[in-house]
């Protein structure tokens, strides 16, 4: 090699070096100008990261304090000791029981309580007075909450001045009867509050706040012993300032429930690290700039002097080696790092002939089809697995030919794209009855040129596959559908001639004189009830399929279980000569928390089923319990024992089944849906409870629960007896709207009604209701749920909405569900009546009526 040629490409390597020195320089006297301009960034990001961490920290800690005083609220609503001081009506025990809460929870007591009735103060805590908050106050209070039970933020005149309070309200409601008997309202004072500046200046982390309602200040915690003043710090709020003598005023905003509410909180914080931490930036990006530019002087230097020459060798043999087809060793560098590029290069150009061979072998005899495409969608190569598949092996016809064109015209549109620079994955492209799938990609050759690459499988089996399952699933899904359908259809259409077959019997019980047609309407009465208890299994099985049964527990004496079970049960023991025996070892007065209605259900299939299958000897029911004095649950053990006919001990792992029984002739001879045991399976399981069983044929059955309950501890057991129905209970005649689209249940109600002396108009839809209403006045409204065009509960809205009416709406609906209920309450509903209806729900309907809404003429 001559001289002069080397000491060129030596002269080039030092241009080359001092080029990348000059660039790193400029490079690194960029990335410090850049530091100093976001270290300005980040201090003013740490200013209002800050801000923003005090407003959370403020919202937090209102959101928090609210909830906490809302849930004491609720849970203070729901207690026996409000819902009793509508019995008694005994201040003095309210005050105990919220003195007791105060003490439990100071934290989250609020400053004053009151109990409403129909809009009259029945009950206040005496708190209120203390803040200057007299009867009058209250009273506007109760009218400026609302109807909701949001949080509202309210101003009210005092004794004091103007106060500004956090007023709520929630519903005080009888869980026996869904009865709203109240409501109770809790208050917070926000004027110059001590314990709740100390509690916010805590939570928000700040060293002083100020509280402001509109453009008033209302609270503040500066003292004279601050900086600055109140005044000094409104004015700069005023002026749009955050930053006065080094401390910072943070603005937030509070919306109050769903008002918008004119509560502002002002935060402000001493802040002497932000100023520290500019100065730390400053000080550090100088020493930086003054280390890098001696490192880029001495790295110069080195790279010149040592790196360059062998920089330069390492040049010279990658030319030579990329230049000629004979592959010499690299001969080495001083520099480990170049020596092993210069090794790895010479190894790497061994290997690259036999890398283009190999891949032509994979080409040629992979079993996959591939075709190489060029730049403009033209086949370049293609495999034989490939030719195969596109029939280009065999002789040529038309129909090969077409099918040919078919698949280059359909792949020319992917492999534009793959040209592009996309990858493209999963293309199904069918070729004659088969299915390929097609990856695409695209490869750089050595010349500078694209190609794509495309990749088949055979996918006919799988495409085949997904269609059957996908068939499948659809399938499911409209069985599914069909399913749920079908309950709902059959629930609303089974339950409305129901109605009229129960109320008609009922109203013919009481007409008939002759022995022969009572036993004959008896008949019918006993058909009706056997019919909706068949509807309720089937429709509360299908809850229980579908995970949508839900508990509802309470607490309840005990003794009505037996009570009921007693009086229900041992009169169907009578008729058929067998002795029934309740074996009752709790004491008398055990009241328990858990379902009743389901307790009720389980106790009831279990002794229907023991009574209807047995024929001579007894029924045993026995309750025990055990628990753990230092614990309030419990275990209630309850065991029904029966000497009826018995199962067969290979049909007792499918008697617990839906539509299952002993014996294929059960049926036929007892009746009955089969579904009685797999609902108290299941709400045995929803309990928590266990259940096992054991018989033999001949000789009888036992069933054994465990329960878990909770005791409540303290309370006593109401008997609660049977009202005669009185139907001279008013001395005027009312005057009835009856809201109702069905012609049955129409009759059944005015019939019902009549009894009382009540004057029915009937409405057939919604549009009739609302122009009676608009046009007559009514003592009484019994709206349906469901109407032909607009439901019950949206006719109950515009009533007390739109047409702004107050007169009593007693809601009739056959969805004996919590949300209905909540939802026709929500709408302004005074009671809800579940149908069917009967005499003895009707009657309890019209007593609450006259308790609540009727006046004497």
């Amino acid at each position: 090699m001559p001289l002069t040629d080397f000491n060129n490409r030596k002269t080039l390597a030092t241009l080359i070096t001092r080029t990348v020195i000059t660039v790193v320089g400029v490079f690194t006297f960029a990335m410090l100008m850049q530091s100093w301009q976001l270290s300005r960034d980040i201090v003013r990001e740490e200013v209002q990261k800050s801000a923003r961490q005090t407003s959370a920290l403020v919202v937090n800690f209102f959101n928090y304090r609210l909830a906490s005083l809302q849930i004491l609220q609720d849970s203070n609503a729901k207690s026996d000791a409000v819902e009793s001081f509508f019995e008694t009506f005994d201040a003095r025990l309210l005050d105990y029981f919220f003195l007791r809460e105060d003490n439990l929870q100071p934290s989250n007591a609020p400053d004053f309580r009151f109990i409403t009735r129909s809009d009259d103060i029945v009950w206040d805590d005496g708190n209120a007075l203390f803040y200057g908050l007299e009867q009058s106050s209250l009273a506007t209070l109760n009218v400026a909450a609302g109807k909701n039970n949001n949080w509202n933020t309210v101003a009210a005149g005092s004794q004091l001045g103007e106060r500004h309070i956090l007023l709520r309200r929630t519903p005080i409601v009888d869980r026996s009867s869904g009865e709203v008997l109240g409501q109770l309202f809790v208050g917070v004072i926000l004027d110059d509050n001590a314990g709740l500046l100390t509690s916010l200046l805590r939570g928000s982390n700040s060293d002083d706040v100020i509280l402001k309602y509109g453009d008033a200040v209302i609270a503040s915690s500066i003292s004279s012993d601050d900086s600055y003043t109140q005044a000094s710090v409104v004015s700069v709020i005023k002026s749009g300032e955050v930053d006065l003598n080094k401390i910072l005023v943070t603005e937030t905003p509070l919306s109050i429930g769903s008002q918008l509410s004119k509560l502002t909180v002002y935060s402000i914080q001493r802040n002497p690290g932000i100023l520290a931490l500019r100065n730390s930036y400053l000080f550090w990006i100088f020493l930086s700039f003054v280390v890098i530019t001696i490192t880029s002087v001495i790295t110069r230097r080195w790279l010149n002097g040592r790196v360059t020459k062998e920089l330069a060798k390492l040049m010279v043999y990658t030319r030579i080696a990329g230049n000629t087809q004979k592959f010499e060793h690299f001969s080495g560098s001083t520099i480990h790092e170049f020596n092993h590029i210069g090794k790895t290069l010479s190894n790497t150009f061994e290997r690259l002939s036999e890398q283009e061979r190999l891949f032509q072998d994979l080409f040629n005899f992979s079993l996959s089809p591939i075709i190489v495409w060029t730049e403009n969608s033209t086949i370049l190569q293609i495999n034989p697995s490939a030719r195969k598949a596109l029939g280009l092996e065999r002789n040529a016809d038309s129909s090969d030919a077409l099918q040919f064109r078919q698949f280059v015209d359909e792949m020319k549109v992917q492999v534009d794209k793959a040209n592009h620079g996309v990858t493209i994955t999963g293309i199904d492209v069918p070729i004659s009855d088969m299915v390929y799938r097609w990856n695409l990609s695209s490869i750089q050759t050595r010349k500078d040129k694209k190609l794509v690459l495309s990749q088949g499988l055979d996918i006919t089996k799988l495409v085949e596959a997904e269609k059957q399952s996908e068939k499948a699933r659809e399938e499911a899904e409209r069985a599914a559908v069909a399913r749920t359908e079908f309950l709902a259809k059959m629930s609303h259409e089974i339950r409305t001639p129901l109605n009229g077959i129960l109320g008609i019997s009922q109203l013919l019980k009481k007409e008939a004189k002759q022995t022969r047609y009572q036993e004959q309407i008896d008949v019918l009465c006993n058909s009706g009830e056997h019919l909706l208890a068949v509807l309720n299994d089937i429709l509360d099985f299908s809850k229980i399929e579908n995970g949508s049964f839900k508990l509802e527990k309470h607490s309840f004496s005990f003794k009505e279980i037996v009570t009921a079970l007693d009086g229900i049960y041992r009169p169907l023991c009578d008729e058929k000569s067998i002795t029934l025996k309740i074996d009752n070892k709790l004491p008398i007065e055990t009241v328990l928390f858990t379902d009743q209605v389901r307790l009720n259900q389980i106790l009831f299939n279990l002794l229907s089923n023991a009574i209807k299958f047995t024929h001579l000897g007894q029924v045993k029911v026995s309750f025990s319990m055990t628990r753990h004095h230092s614990d309030e649950t419990a275990q209630l053990l309850i065991d029904v024992e029966d000497t009826g006919i018995g199962i067969r001990q290979d049909q007792l792992e499918q008697i617990f089944d839906p539509f299952v029984q002993s014996e294929s002739t059960t049926t036929r001879e007892y009746g009955g849906s089969g579904l009685g045991l797999a609902i108290v399976r299941n709400l045995v399981t929803i309990l928590d409870g266990d259940i096992t069983l054991t018989s033999e044929v001949g000789v009888g059955t036992q069933f054994k629960l465990t329960l878990p309950v909770e005791i409540i501890e303290g309370a006593s057991a109401l008997a609660v007896e049977e009202t005669e129905i009185d139907f001279s209970l008013f001395d005027r005649e009312i005057s009835v709207l009856l809201v109702e689209d069905n012609h049955t249940n129409a009759f059944i109600a005015k019939a019902f009604c009549e009894k009382y002396g009540m004057h029915v108009v009937w409405a057939k839809d919604s549009q009739e209701a609302l122009n009676y209403i608009d046009s007559a006045n009514f003592d009484l409204v019994l709206m349906d749920n469901q109407l032909p065009s607009v439901s019950g509960i949206e006719i109950t809205k515009q009533i007390r909405q739109e047409y702004n009416k107050t007169l009593p709406i007693y809601a009739c609906t056959a969805d004996n569900q919590t949300s209905t209920r909540q939802a026709f309450f929500a709408a302004g509903a005074d009671f809800v009546i579940v149908k069917p209806i009967k005499e003895k729900s009707l009657n309890d309907a019209l007593r609450h009526f006259k308790q609540f809404h009727y006046l004497a003429a």
